[in-house]
């Protein structure tokens, strides 16, 4: 029996429709697949380098951050819009040079200092310099929305088909702030890592999982009936109005990881480099969007 154990960034959530519809193909086909839920956002990396899980999902941008491992990009299945989700409110104060307090699942340079500058280039779309100490990001877990109506005044990093949508189903008065209104490259999307020394079965094997997601990816896309029947049979939730608007928006994101997708995050690569991020230096990056038999990618 094929084994292949996949390590997600986040709680299941509706951005994971494809593996699911993967998974359930190649399961029918006798494979044992695992889709495994973290506690930590980075607990996917660390399972990857112990050998215990073989596929990581994750933001692009902590692909592109040093780890003890050499990583591989078998290709991005889903992108969006994202960036800081504000109380409007809190938009208000904070334009007004008081301080507000940002959740996020992880703090550290890098992504503490894309979250500030998210927010200091949309205020300076409105004509107004904001001073980084009004900035406070803290380490509060996964549940953005939640921790919103608990009393953050944001949260960081927040997707427009997820979080963006289950406030407004809410009747949170929010605003999202994208990485586009404040002139940074996109990362809100999932990428699907490996690690770049994997023995020859576990690629094969990750290969075939590619291959049944981009079968399910337009099945997905022609019947979203089905899709939402795939979604709650698979997270065991009870059908809402907020879950059947998540699905609906989640399904146009939905990407054919064949796709090599090194010109679509050299962007962000640059522009991490060039503030001082922990990234992975050039040769490293270009390394990661080599084809998996050892050729080099084409420069798109």
């Amino acid at each position: 029996m094929q084994r292949l154990r996949i390590a997600l960034e986040w709680f299941l959530n509706p951005d994971h429709l494809p593996l699911i519809a993967a998974r359930n193909q190649l399961r029918a086909d006798g494979w044992d697949i695992e889709l495994v839920i973290p506690d930590d956002h980075y607990d996917g990396f660390q399972a990857l380098a112990d050998g215990d899980v073989d596929l990581v999902v994750n933001e692009p941008l902590h692909l592109v951050e040093k780890h003890d491992l050499l990583l591989t990009a078998w290709g991005c299945f889903f992108a969006t819009n994202g960036g800081v989700l504000m109380h409007r409110t809190a938009l208000t104060r904070m334009l007004s040079g008081h301080k507000v307090r940002i959740a996020s699942p992880v703090s550290n340079p890098t992504t503490d200092r894309l979250c500030v500058d998210i927010l200091k280039g949309w205020a300076a779309q409105q004509g107004l310099e904001l001073d980084e100490g009004q900035v406070i990001i803290e380490a509060a877990g996964f549940a953005h929305v939640d921790n919103l109506a608990s009393g953050h005044d944001g949260a960081w990093l927040a997707f427009a088909n997820v979080e963006g949508v289950s406030a407004r189903v809410r009747g949170l008065d929010t605003q999202l702030i994208t990485t586009a209104e404040a002139g940074i490259p996109n990362f809100s999307a999932l990428e699907l890592i490996g690690a770049a020394d994997a023995p020859a079965p576990v690629r094969d094997a990750i290969a075939a999982f590619v291959t049944a997601i981009n079968v399910a990816t337009p099945e997905l896309h022609r019947d979203p009936i089905a899709a939402r029947q795939l979604w709650y049979a698979a997270s065991g939730e009870v059908p809402s109005d907020e879950g059947d608007a998540i699905v609906a928006a989640s399904l146009p994101k939905f990407l054919a990881p064949v796709r090599r997708s090194a010109a679509m995050w050299r962007p962000m690569w640059r522009y991490l480099h060039a503030r001082g991020g922990d990234v992975v230096d050039e040769a490293t990056f270009e390394a990661m969007f080599s084809q998996h038999d050892g050729s080099r990618p084409s420069v798109e």
